[in-house]
């Protein structure tokens, strides 16, 4: 317990932002303020313009601040005119800085002034209550979180945030999965403080329900009605809805798994991981020699998508690929997907074998389905592929069939072709494979990965496979 003092008190003084930080950050987020109420009043837009998010409520990391710009506009405007009229105002209020358009529901902006990233997001003016649009509660988590959660738990929260970001499973973004600054908060503001929001999680179970508005008392079982996640987080400003709902189980439970051995050894590389050092040359293809080279790098460029639209296409493809894989008799071990967000793509997949015998069973109906079995008989007396059989195996025909493909990457580039998209490759993401792709496989990766340190890096994580606070 006094060691796990020491290392919260040690982290609380590296994660509050300095007062010159505090100084700067608010005096620019009050500047961009003014310059987007002047723009919306030029063009005529009736908004609100208001600070939100971790740095209204004064529980950012130092030098991880993001300011979140909310323009609150009448429920009279459509949805078209919202982003339209909005993104606009906020474009032209940022004008000599390098915009990127972002997408959460609907689109917002974001750019970087004096090295602290802005989002200029759209929503609707509401009351609480009668939502429009996801972005709309924004305003009332500030404001709640503002009336509730203590200047001493700001620390508390901080520290919360350091850990899950130490342990990679902060953000509710598509990327991580993982858990919103919200959703911190809000587990703080329950709890009362760091330790304790860990001690409880060691013996979550699933589901877990925390409901710290008492909206469901006496009534707790509605809330599995309601909700399907292993998390159940109820909205202190919305009973309807889920804080939690975005984070994926493995994300959870790897929480859940490292708030344990932070019980157990308390140390600051739980909030601070050290950067991963890329195998060498030599070391990789030792690993690569050691796990027989059955690793498949596909490796492509740009998608013409904003950034969370490519990792969630990203990741449907991911998941796609491990599919066919297996449907066509590979056993794939897994998977991981990267970008640099911008113009280099990766997934890799790593297999028991990268080739199969040249002979599969094929299993057919029961016998006792007279029309099926005259079907399978029909076409596996004439199928050349067919080898051996038909017969009746047991209740049900079976023929041996020689396979198509004996290899996986051969096999992954005949599907791929074409972009993929009879594969389940998501849209986008199958435009930039028509476009250009390589899927790489056995020396090959060796070229490959001593082309960019990044990647490198990326691989490197894959083969080890090991979260870093696990040592």
């Amino acid at each position: 317990m006094e060691k796990a003092l020491r290392v919260c008190n040690s982290i609380a003084r590296l994660t509050a932002p300095t007062g010159a930080e505090r100084k700067l950050v608010h005096r620019l987020a009050e500047h961009l303020k003014a310059k987007l109420v002047h723009e919306a009043k030029r063009q005529g837009l009736d908004a609100e313009v208001r600070v939100d998010g971790s740095v209204a409520k004064d529980t950012w990391l130092r030098g991880d601040a993001d300011i979140d710009i909310f323009l609150r506009v009448p429920t009279s405007l459509s949805r078209v005119e919202l982003e339209a009229r909005c993104l606009d105002v906020a474009k032209r209020a940022l004008k000599g800085h390098a915009i990127v358009e972002r997408f959460a529901e609907h689109p917002y902006v974001e750019t970087h002034v004096d090295g602290v990233r802005v989002n200029v997001v759209p929503c609707y003016r509401v009351a609480q209550g009668e939502w429009r649009s996801a972005t709309d509660r924004t305003p009332f988590h500030t404001d709640y979180v503002l009336s509730h959660l203590s200047p001493i738990q700001k620390k508390e929260v901080r520290l919360l945030k350091a850990f899950l970001k130490g342990i990679g499973v902060y953000g509710a973004d598509v990327k991580v999965s993982g858990f919103s600054g919200m959703l911190c908060e809000t587990l703080i503001m329950y709890h009362g403080s760091f330790t304790k929001t860990l001690q409880e999680a060691q013996s979550w179970k699933t589901p877990a329900m925390i409901d710290l508005e008492h909206y469901y008392k006496g009534r707790e079982n509605e809330l599995t009605d309601l909700f399907e996640e292993p998390l159940v987080v109820v909205d202190p400003v919305d009973h309807g809805r889920n804080l939690a709902a975005s984070i994926s189980r493995r994300k959870l439970w790897e929480f859940v798994a490292a708030a344990r051995a932070f019980s157990k050894n308390p140390k600051q590389s739980f909030f601070v991981p050290r950067r991963t050092v890329p195998l060498s040359v030599d070391g990789f293809r030792r690993e690569m020699r050691r796990r027989g080279w059955n690793l498949i790098a596909i490796e492509f460029g740009k998608v013409d998508a904003v950034i969370d639209v490519v990792w969630s296409q990203l990741y449907r493809t991911e998941r796609a690929l491990r599919n066919v894989l297996r449907q066509e008799g590979y056993d794939v071990i897994r998977s991981s997907s990267w970008t640099d967000e911008e113009c280099l793509n990766l997934i890799l997949l790593e297999l028991e074998s990268l080739n199969l015998p040249p002979v599969r069973k094929h299993v057919g109906p029961q016998v006792a389905r007279s029309q099926a079995s005259e079907q399978f008989l029909q076409k596996h007396l004439r199928e050349s592929r067919s080898i051996s059989g038909p017969w009746v195996d047991e209740d049900t025909w079976a023929v041996d069939q020689l396979r198509e493909n004996t290899n996986a990457t051969a096999f992954l580039q005949s599907r791929l072709r074409n972009g993929g998209r009879d594969a389940g490759v998501a849209s986008k993401i199958a435009r930039s494979l028509k476009r250009r792709h390589r899927v790489i496989a056995a020396e090959a990766l060796l070229a490959f990965y001593r082309k960019n340190t990044n990647v490198a890096r990326f691989i490197t994580d894959f083969l080890k496979g090991r979260p870093t606070w696990l040592g």
